[in-house]
């Protein structure tokens, strides 16, 4: 008796099941092989917990009823009546067995289920036919041509492209060669790996050619170039008869932490350092005029600069070059300023 389980007090609260309870009691009933109705309901009696709801429905409940096993289980359950189940149609059971699938990378694997090793494909066989006897379709050939679409191609593929009927297709599935799904399995992955690669490396270059075009949007918008102003050096040379329009030079922009032997890395905008540079830099040049003397101030910039940096050296971040007088400011969002940029 020692080994038979000891069913749980009940209490009478909706937070309980009354069949487990009643269920409880009869299992300990019968593996105790109690004969003796009085014993029966004295045992029953014991389980009720003290001082419960269900403790003052049993000693309200009159003497009559309390003789026999058959009249105390009715009482119970009149007082507990059973949970109604809310079972599902078999229209729940066609929507499962629609939406019911089998992992691309579960192909071929072995699975554990419950503590058992077994076959992924073996488990969606039980788990489908399962399916399809709760749906009501197992003797109709509906539904199968859905569910062939919706298995991995490996599976697919192993199985008849029209099976007329439910019995046939599943069989084909659990009849399904093992070593000829993890080899299918094996090179579906591969294939798999080789284009997911090819999809990056592609996205990577584009992404690097969208940089490419940002970083020439950013030079262009940072850059201090050479202009070449042609409407606004003959107004320069009709109001100033005696100016000599500054000989055309043609000039290439790098960055400063660019190998002059080499090229700036594709992809690579100007640093914030680099910007901040670039500003400090503009900002120690003053624009001159378009006047006599704002022209000559200007060739004077010129001839600093060239001494200072080389004639035909490459601006930079830390060697703008001089603006012509009167063309537009920097930053003013007007484009008055002629380079050339070797990339």
């Amino acid at each position: 008796m020692a080994s038979v389980p000891v069913p749980s007090t009940f209490k009478g609260k909706e937070t309980e099941n009354p069949q487990n309870f009643l269920r409880e009691v009869e299992r300990y009933i019968y593996l105790n092989r109690i004969t003796d109705e009085a014993t029966k309901v004295v045992i029953f009696s014991t389980f009720i917990y003290a001082g419960s709801h269900a403790d003052i429905w049993w000693n309200e409940l009159a003497a009559s009823k309390k003789t026999m096993w058959a009249e105390v289980k009715k009482e119970f359950e009149a007082q507990w009546p059973a949970i109604v189940v809310a079972a599902k149609s078999q229209l729940d059971y066609q929507k499962e067995l629609l939406a019911l699938r089998l992992k691309e990378e579960d192909v071929g694997e072995c699975i554990t289920v419950a503590g058992v090793s077994t076959w992924s494909h073996l488990h969606y066989h039980g788990r489908l036919q399962k399916l399809v006897q709760d749906a009501g379709v197992a003797n109709t050939p509906v539904f199968i041509h859905q569910v062939r679409e919706g298995l991995p191609r490996v599976i697919r593929d192993l199985t008849s492209p029209a099976p007329a009927t439910w019995e046939a297709f599943l069989d084909e599935i659990k009849k399904a060669n093992v070593d000829t799904i993890q080899d299918k399995a094996k090179r579906e992955k591969e294939k798999k790996e080789m284009e997911r690669a090819q999809n990056a490396r592609i996205a990577r270059l584009e992404s690097r050619q969208t940089d490419s075009v940002e970083a020439l949007c950013m030079q262009m918008q940072c850059a201090t170039l050479q202009p070449t102003n042609n409407t606004t050096q003959i107004a320069t040379m009709q109001a100033n008869p005696s100016t000599t329009p500054p000989t055309r030079r043609q000039f290439r922009y790098v960055a400063a932490n660019q190998n002059t032997q080499g090229q700036r890395p594709r992809g690579q905008p100007p640093t914030q350092e680099e910007r901040d540079l670039m500003r400090t830099r503009v900002n120690e040049l003053v624009h001159q005029p378009n006047t006599q003397n704002g022209q000559t101030a200007y060739e004077e910039q010129i001839r600093q600069w060239e001494t200072k940096w080389g004639r035909g050296a490459r601006c930079t971040e830390q060697s703008p070059y001089p603006l012509t007088p009167g063309t537009a400011q920097i930053c003013s969002g007007v484009i008055s300023h002629t380079f050339a940029l070797l990339i």
